[in-house]
Parts: C-alpha cells; structure tokens; sequence
C-alpha cells in the first residue's frame, strides 16, 4: 500500500464539498487552512500517518492545496507559526 496517486482516488477522497470548504475557510491563514484540510483528508483516507503525506506533496498535499488557494510548501512552515 501506499499514499494514493491515482487521479480517481485523489478526486474520490480528497475532493471537499461544499460545507468542508466553508469550514476551511473560516480559518484566516492559508497554513491554518491547508492544515486543518490535510486533517480532514486523513480522517476519510485512514491508515497513513500526516508525516507520510509531507513526503507527497506532489501529489494528496499538491491536490488539497489546489482546492483551498494554499501553497503546499506552507506547510512544512506550521510547525513554526503555531
């Protein structure tokens, strides 16, 4: 097993309606909102650890922070800010 690439995975289980994105939004940095997505992502993907995603950012982070008007690197920049 590992992270799912896949397009039709990414768009099955990381793909947020519209109330996820209204909850997103609420927050007021865009690290906050990428965050608080890829917790969101995890919860309906189980199985893989938030540090396995940090290795992916080219394809679950990189597909989440499309959605949410993030860039994927601010993430690595959470650890620091918070």
């Amino acid at each position: 097993m590992q992270i799912p690439e896949d397009e039709w995975v990414l768009g099955t289980y990381y793909t947020f309606c519209k109330p996820d994105l209204e909850i997103i939004d609420k927050q007021t940095r865009a690290v906050n909102r990428l965050v608080l997505a890829v917790q969101l992502a995890v919860l309906r993907y189980p199985g893989w650890p938030y540090t396995s995603y940090q290795k992916h950012p080219d394809s679950v982070i990189y597909y989440i922070s499309k959605q949410i008007g993030a860039t994927p690197s601010s993430l690595s920049l959470y650890p620091q800010q918070n």
